[in-house]
C-alpha cells in the first residue's frame, strides 16, 4: 500500500490543466521513489537544524543545514542519498549552494508545498545574491516562488570544465520568478550545463532600469553552450529582457523551445523576447509559442544566424511579416 505522509498532497494529475508557477504538489512517483523525505519548515515552531528531519512534526529550519550534512568528508546521517525528497513548507531566505559532482547525491528533489497561495517563498539571504546554486547534477526544484531581491539571481547553474561542477540535467518545474521591478537574473546558465529543463514557470517583473535584466539569461559559456535544453509551456512577461545571453558566443545549441508565452510588456517593455543569436551551434527548434508583437530582429526575436534552426508553427500576431502566414503560424525565422 502506497504510504501517506502528513502535509504531503498526494494525487498528481496528469492531465491536470497548465497553472504558470502555482502547482505545488508532489508527484506520486516522487515519493515512491525516495529512500528519505526530509522535511524543512522555518515557520514550524519545533523547527531546528540539531533534528534529523525525517519527521514532518520535528523539522528542519534550513534547507542549507542538509546539504551541509551531506556534502563530502564531512556527512553526518541522516543524510542525503540519490533520490531523495527535500520537502519545505516554510518560506526560505536563505542562499543555498549545493556541493559538487564528487560530494554529493545525485537526483535530489526540492519541492515546495506551502498551503498558502504563492507560497512557500524563497529569497536569499541577501538583495543581491542568489538564492539557490546547483553544482551537482540531476536535481529538480519545484513548487516555489523566488522573489528576487535588487540586482539578486534565484537560481545559478553551474558548469565549469575540468572541475567537479556541473548542473547537468536540472530540471525546474511549477515554479514562480518574480523578479519585484529590480531583479538581474530569474535562471543563470553560467557555464552552460546541458539537457536542462525548464517547464511551466512564470517570470515577471525582472527590470534593472538598463536592459540588463533577464527572465533567463546564458552569461557563461567557458564549456561550449548550453546543449539539448527543453524551455517548455512557461509565460514571460513584464520583463525588460525575456531569454538571451551575454555575447555572441553565448547562448542555447539544438535545444528545444516550444509551448511558452512571449509577452511584450505594458508597464516593463521587453527589448529581447527570445533571443538565440549566440552559440556555437545553434540549430534551435522553435515551435508552438505564442509570440507577441513585431515579430522580427526589431520586436527582439533573434535566430542563430548561421543555424538557424526551425521557427515553424508559432503563433505570432504580426502577420505583416513575410515569416508569418496569414492564419498566424510562422512559417520562417525572424529577420
Amino acid at each position: 500500500m502506497f504510504p501517506t505522509y502528513p502535509n504531503i498532497p498526494i494525487g498528481f494529475q496528469p492531465g491536470k490543466p497548465t497553472v504558470w508557477g502555482f502547482n505545488t504538489q508532489i508527484e506520486e512517483s516522487q515519493v515512491k521513489g525516495a529512500t528519505q523525505i526530509f522535511y524543512v519548515d522555518s515557520g514550524h515552531p519545533g523547527a531546528l537544524d540539531g533534528h534529523p528531519g525525517t519527521d514532518p512534526n520535528y523539522p528542519l529550519a534550513t534547507i542549507q543545514e542538509l546539504i551541509d550534512r551531506s556534502t563530502g568528508a564531512s556527512v553526518v546521517t541522516p543524510a542525503l542519498g540519490n533520490y531523495d525528497v527535500i520537502y519545505v513548507t516554510g518560506d526560505v531566505t536563505e542562499s543555498v549552494v549545493l556541493g559538487d559532482t564528487s560530494d554529493m547525491p545525485t537526483y535530489v528533489s526540492i519541492v515546495g508545498g506551502g498551503t498558502a497561495p504563492h507560497s512557500p517563498t524563497w529569497t536569499a539571504a541577501t538583495a543581491a545574491g542568489t538564492a539557490l546554486t546547483i553544482n551537482q547534477e540531476g536535481w529538480t526544484v519545484e513548487g516555489f516562488t523566488f522573489e528576487v531581491g535588487a540586482a539578486g539571481t534565484a537560481i545559478q547553474l553551474r558548469e565549469v570544465p575540468a572541475s567537479d561542477l556541473s548542473a547537468y540535467k536540472t530540471t525546474i518545474r511549477n515554479c514562480k520568478f518574480d523578479g519585484l521591478w529590480g531583479g538581474l537574473y530569474g535562471v543563470d546558465f553560467a557555464g552552460a550545463p546541458h539537457r536542462v529543463v525548464i517547464e511551466n514557470c512564470e517570470f515577471l517583473e525582472f527590470r534593472r532600469g538598463d536592459s540588463s535584466a533577464f527572465a533567463i539569461m546564458v552569461t557563461d559559456s567557458t564549456h561550449t553552450n548550453p546543449y539539448e535544453c527543453k524551455i517548455l509551456g512557461n509565460l514571460f512577461w513584464e520583463n525588460e529582457n525575456h531569454i538571451g545571453s551575454l555575447g555572441a558566443i553565448r547562448g542555447f545549441n539544438v535545444s528545444v523551445f516550444a509551448g511558452n508565452v512571449f509577452y511584450e510588456g505594458e508597464l516593463i517593455v521587453a527589448t529581447l523576447m527570445l533571443d538565440l543569436r549566440g552559440g556555437s551551434r545553434g540549430n534551435n527548434l522553435v515551435t508552438g509559442n505564442v509570440f507577441c508583437g513585431d515579430y522580427s530582429n526589431v520586436g527582439g526575436y533573434y535566430a542563430h544566424a548561421g543555424t538557424p534552426g526551425m521557427w515553424v508553427g508559432n503563433y505570432a500576431e504580426d502577420l505583416a511579416e513575410a515569416e508569418v502566414a496569414d492564419n498566424g503560424f510562422t512559417v520562417a525565422p525572424p529577420a
